[in-house]
């Protein structure tokens, strides 16, 4: 069962601005509509999530309603509102019924499901557009919160020769496998559980699409799991946050190659340099 929270925009603030107070929170969606941002939460989700909606409202003087959408809603839900996403003539990204894109040099087929990491986010097309720019040929990948397997299938289209694709949801494992078989791509392992398990593992690339508290709180272990001279890609945390992301990267040998920056979210390409 998803909870819905529907907030209206406060007067106060750009509604893109105010709708990214929420990309944040750990839940399955949030959707930016006309009038108003919809936060989807699992019911395990619902209590910090609450209490997060509760803390913004009060800080904007602006009220939530919930209202329930069964999971078997859910995807119908999405594929009412599930737009394709172009990047340049690099990649497409679609659902089963749209129509493919023969002028892009990879197509990637995305059933979203209950999982985050459609493309629409800025943190996730910034992934995917710095993706480009690192040769991932017989290169090994983990994909740290893999949500629907997106980066990890761009990976492997790109050319790696075994992609791990992380995360600790099951919903996301199940979609992430589903996604797998959509693409007809092979060398993507999916696996449910947390970092701690694949401590005895060495990649050349690592992608991590998440949030500020968690590569504050990882980056060492995220460190140890790269090779030298290997890259990290990080995003999931707003622009004021660089430094901090930075100056923790730094303290584990990871150095700032670039960054972008769109609709205040950033994205950083770190390297390891012992």
């Amino acid at each position: 069962m998803i909870r819905v929270y529907t907030i209206s925009y406060p007067d106060s603030i750009e509604n893109e601005e105010f709708a990214g107070l929420f990309f944040e929170l750990e839940s399955e969606g949030v959707e930016e509509k006309e009038t108003c941002v919809e936060v989807y939460l699992s019911e395990h989700q619902q209590a910090a999530g609450e209490q997060f909606i509760q803390a913004i409202c009060d800080t904007y003087q602006v009220d939530f309603k919930r209202s329930i959408l069964e999971n078997k809603n859910w995807n119908a839900h999405w594929e009412s509102s599930f737009q394709p996403i172009l990047i340049e003539d690099f990649v497409f990204v679609r659902t089963t019924f749209h129509e493919p894109n023969q002028n892009v040099a990879h197509e990637i087929i995305i059933e979203p499901k209950m999982s985050f990491g459609t493309g629409h986010h800025p943190t996730t097309s910034q992934m995917m557009e710095n993706m480009r720019l690192i040769d991932f040929k017989e290169k090994s990948v983990l994909d740290c919160g893999s949500g629907t397997g997106i980066l990890a299938i761009l990976a492997a289209k790109l050319g790696a020769t075994n992609c791990l694709a992380l995360d600790n949801d099951e919903w996301c494992y199940q979609n992430c496998i589903e996604n797998i078989e959509l693409n007809k791509v092979e060398n993507i392992s999916p696996i449910i559980g947390e970092i701690a398990q694949i401590n005895q593992q060495k990649f050349d690339v690592i992608l991590a699409n998440i949030h500020r508290n968690f590569l504050t709180a990882y980056m060492s272990d995220l460190s140890l799991l790269l090779k030298d001279d290997g890259y990290i890609i990080v995003s999931g945390f707003y622009e004021e946050d660089a430094k901090i992301i930075l100056d923790n990267a730094a303290m584990h040998h990871l150095i700032a190659n670039y960054h972008t920056t769109q609709n205040n979210w950033t994205c950083i390409v770190l390297q390891k340099k012992n």
